[in-house]
């Protein structure tokens, strides 16, 4: 898998199967509305908010061990503490997005199996 790191999961938060696919599925669950969040601080060009809704976003990310998105959500959050071009910003969401349906998809997967 690119995006998830299996043996992050089994050797820093449990060996347990069916409680990592319960943390996938509040992972995916609680996902959607972070990102309405992180796109709507975006759209309003708040930085602030895009700090501290990237933040949230990179931590459900990060405690799964997912480096890449962990990163690219951590460039955000720095570039919304640092008031950086919100054309700057909008093209590092959409790198984040554009691996964002590989990441659920991979999700998806493992919960099913």
């Amino acid at each position: 898998m690119k995006h998830l790191d299996l043996t992050y999961l089994l050797e820093n938060v449990t060996d347990d199967i069916d409680f990592i696919k319960h943390l996938l599925s509040v992972f995916l669950n609680s996902l959607e509305g972070d990102l309405e969040s992180l796109n709507s601080s975006i759209h309003q060009r708040d930085h602030g908010r895009i700090k501290r809704a990237a933040h949230k976003v990179k931590s459900s990310f990060r405690s799964l061990g997912m480096d890449l998105m962990t990163n690219r959500l951590q460039e955000i959050e720095d570039m919304g503490h640092n008031n950086f071009d919100i054309r700057v910003i909008d093209v590092r969401y959409a790198d984040f997005k554009r691996d964002l349906p590989a990441v659920i998809k991979e999700v998806n997967d493992y919960i099913r199996n």
